[in-house]
């Protein structure tokens, strides 16, 4: 599996495999992405660590597992679960990160709480929404193995057929990916509909490219068809916010988004499709890049396609107003 976003090195238990090493601009977002894999006494200390980054850099480790209602050796595992090679470490690179926000002036801080919550006003909502959605590419970014979106853009650029996945929220990325790389000149069939998924993914080949989306990669009218693309010996590539859950551990390439989830009104996961979006985006312009003369091409193409039905219909309009 290769990856674009957080994972940990690989002598930890559930350790992700051929992910880039943790630093300060990527440490908060790779602690998000990987809380919910985490056993449930370590994400205890990673709440904290992302909640009140700037106090946990002054803290000893034993504070820290105190507050955390647990022990120093769960924080020490915790670290290495998160690809760090100890508590001195996160401590490091949390100092930095809290000094690089302060000297960019950023208004709202590492760690800020963005829930939206009950009594919020409209202003309120307005701001959270906003730094959410910021927070989430700008996580997106740093988070970016390039290797793994070069994969991508290998595998699309070989492609004899693209199939997209994904249903609810996911459906509206999937529709995107599919009007872009079909502007490209791909051949893409996209499907919200597990029967259908499933029954396309049985027909596919070595030649052929899954793209599936799913914000939590649990979403099984997703992991169907995927699983027996995999049989086929399709390559699949995952878009998803958890790089430690089924769908991407299922697939040969994964672009992790990034976008916590709420408390209140679930907006991580409208974040996440925000982020989810810019790395389509990421994905279409490499690849338009790689293709070089052939987008030019395909875009003239679809440009006089278009051009020359509207053409037509104005023509058709006319005679029709002539004869009345």
């Amino acid at each position: 599996m290769t990856t674009v976003s957080s994972g940990a090195a690989a002598s930890g238990s559930g350790a992700l495999r051929d992910t880039p090493p943790i630093d300060a601009d990527s440490l908060l977002a790779r602690l998000r992405g990987l809380l919910p894999s985490l056993p449930d006494s370590e994400q205890a200390v990673g709440r904290l660590v992302i909640e009140q980054p700037s106090e946990i850099a002054r803290a000893s480790i034993s504070e820290l597992a105190r507050r955390a209602g647990t022990s120093a050796t769960t924080v020490t595992r915790f670290c290495r679960d998160v690809g760090l090679t100890g508590y001195h470490e996160l401590r490091l690179l949390l100092a930095v990160a809290v000094d690089r926000q302060q000297s960019a002036g950023r208004h709202v801080p590492i760690g800020a709480e963005t829930d939206i919550a009950p009594e919020d006003n409209l202003p309120a909502i307005t701001q959270k929404m906003a730094h959410a959605a910021q927070r989430a590419i700008q996580d997106t970014v740093d988070t970016f193995d390039l290797d793994a979106l070069a994969a991508a853009v290998d595998a699309l650029n070989g492609a004899h057929r693209v199939y997209l996945y994904g249903v609810g929220s996911s459906d509206v990325v999937v529709a995107d990916l599919d009007h872009k790389l079909s502007h490209l000149g791909l051949t893409c069939l996209a499907y919200s509909d597990v029967h259908r998924a499933v029954a396309s993914a049985a027909h596919l080949s070595a030649q052929d490219v899954v793209i599936a989306v799913s914000h939590s990669g649990r979403t099984v009218e997703v992991l169907d068809p995927v699983r027996v693309a995999k049989q086929r010996g399709a390559t699949t590539l995952a878009i998803t916010n958890y790089p430690r859950s089924p769908l991407a551990e299922m697939s040969d390439i994964v672009l992790a988004s990034a976008g916590r989830e709420s408390i209140f009104f679930r907006t991580g996961a409208t974040v996440s499709r925000i982020a989810q979006l810019y790395v389509a985006d990421c994905l279409f312009a490499a690849l338009a890049q790689r293709r070089g003369d052939q987008t030019w091409e395909a875009f003239d193409r679809a440009h006089d396609a278009v051009s020359s039905r509207h053409s037509a219909g104005r023509t058709n309009n006319r005679v029709r107003g002539s004869r009345t």
